[in-house]
């Protein structure tokens, strides 16, 4: 292979490395993938136990809240008794201190409900991390042997990063920015192997790698002797031969 594909196969090799390699720098390498899932779930039950501890004990203050606001008003209702002069006014101040004595005992039902749901998430809480201690306690021996091996990872990212610029500027202005504008347009991925489907002996049938399109064969022709762009009719990908293929001749 020679002409610009030379320079365009292994650039979007190193391409591919490099989003690969800055991928596991940012992420979780797949070898500690199961542990860092149970992990996050149990931190998330953790997280969901506590949220309901809180709100019980909201809900606590709030009935204490209105408990106290209904004894207030009751107080005031009773102290109102011998100051009526109807029995109309009687009987409406009988009815408001009947409803503050149900509120009060309303709320304090709500309260004591809330007492001890939020004792029971304090209970659930508790063994929750207890157990969640060995592993997380793993997690972190995992993660430091994780962050160990970063530096290795982004000096592989360094040297990735120096080999595309190279191949970059092995290209020409008008080569780089058609190969950028195809990048863009396939979310990273320009090129199509071009496949044999048929290799029988009086007739061979290649076709696109991205879109399984035909190609014609002056095509593989001129890409196999001089290397040049050539786009798929269908996709607009950049095809190339693979190894396999490039050795048929």
């Amino acid at each position: 292979m020679s002409g610009p594909l030379e320079s365009i196969v292994p650039l979007q090799n190193a391409l591919d490395q490099l989003h690969a390699a800055e991928e596991q720098l940012n992420g979780i390498p797949e070898w500690m993938s199961e542990l860092h899932g149970e992990h996050s779930e149990r931190l998330a039950e953790i997280a969901k136990l506590e949220e309901a501890v809180e709100a019980a004990r909201a809900e606590r203050r709030s009935a204490e809240g209105e408990i106290a606001d209904a004894q207030e008003k009751l107080k005031r209702y009773q102290q109102q008794i011998n100051q009526v002069s109807t029995q109309r006014e009687y009987g409406a101040l009988l009815h408001e201190i009947d409803t503050m004595k149900r509120q009060i005992q309303s709320c304090e039902e709500l309260g004591l409900a809330a007492m001890e749901s939020r004792e029971q998430a304090e209970k659930d809480l508790e063994e929750q991390r207890q157990a969640f201690a060995d592993l997380d306690q793993r997690y972190k021996t995992e993660l430091e042997k994780w962050e160990a091996e970063k530096p290795a990872v982004a000096e592989r990212i360094e040297r990735l990063n120096g080999t595309v610029a190279t191949l970059r500027e092995r290209l020409s202005p008008g080569v780089l920015s058609q190969f950028n504008r195809l990048f863009e347009r396939h979310g990273g991925h320009p090129l199509a192997a071009v496949r044999l489907a048929d290799s029988s002996r009086d007739q061979r049938m290649w076709h696109c790698g991205g879109c399984n399109y035909r190609v014609r064969p002056q095509s593989v022709v001129e890409i196999r002797t001089s290397g040049s762009i050539v786009l798929c009719d269908s996709c607009k990908r950049v095809l190339f031969l693979p190894p396999e293929q490039e050795a048929e001749g």
